[in-house]
């Protein structure tokens, strides 16, 4: 489905309005980056800070950045994301897959990836909500969304063998936490099983 000035809502049942949430979700992240520094960093995935009963971070650390050039990409994945796989569903299952997605990155860092002290941005959440968009595709019959899933498993399975993609780093200007990519990504893939247990039991 096309979106037209006809044919958007804002009611977040509809799936056609998934894309108008995004686009303020997005403007959300653009307002906290202009929090005071002790304040943005209240919010940072730390693992001292969530060992020590400061869980929020298992959440808010998908949501804050380094600077502006780590948020420009992320958000502008993000709308992309949403623009090329908003028909799926509406801006209230998109809301409840980046919630699982984002707690999936930083609960995977926390249990799995101890050598991991910190780590901001929603990369991780990205992947993980790419892997659901790549199965929707197949679910509806898209043999593209077979390649794309392929793609961004080998990007994956790159990552834990070699480290960061190439020049992703000097990107954002900072080191890469690929295990961040790896456990959102699973938090996707997650999400899109639970999601097909409820439509087969409402079937």
């Amino acid at each position: 489905m096309r979106i037209t000035a006809r044919n958007i809502s804002f009611s977040p049942w509809e799936n056609s309005a998934s894309l108008v949430w995004a686009t303020g979700f997005a403007l959300l992240l653009v307002a906290l980056q202009f929090l005071p520094v002790e304040l943005h960093r209240k919010l940072w995935y730390v693992r001292d800070a969530v060992a020590n009963g400061e869980y929020w971070r298992l959440l808010t650390g998908n949501l804050v950045h380094l600077g502006w050039r780590h948020l420009a990409l992320n958000v502008g994945a993000l709308l992309l994301g949403i623009w090329v796989f908003y028909p799926a569903r509406s801006p209230v299952g998109w809301i409840i897959a980046q919630l699982v997605c984002s707690f999936s990155t930083c609960l995977g860092l926390y249990l799995f990836s101890p050598g991991v002290s910190w780590c901001v941005g929603m990369s991780g959440a990205l992947h993980g909500l790419l892997m659901i968009g790549a199965l929707d595709w197949i679910r509806q019959g898209d043999r593209f969304g077979w390649l794309l899933l392929m793609v961004w498993i080998a990007k994956l399975a790159w990552e834990q063998l070699n480290g960061a993609v190439p020049l992703s780093a000097e990107t954002i200007g900072a080191p890469v936490i690929t295990d961040a990519h790896l456990w959102g990504a699973v938090g996707g893939f997650l999400f899109a099983g639970g999601e097909a247990a409820v439509r087969k039991l409402r079937a």
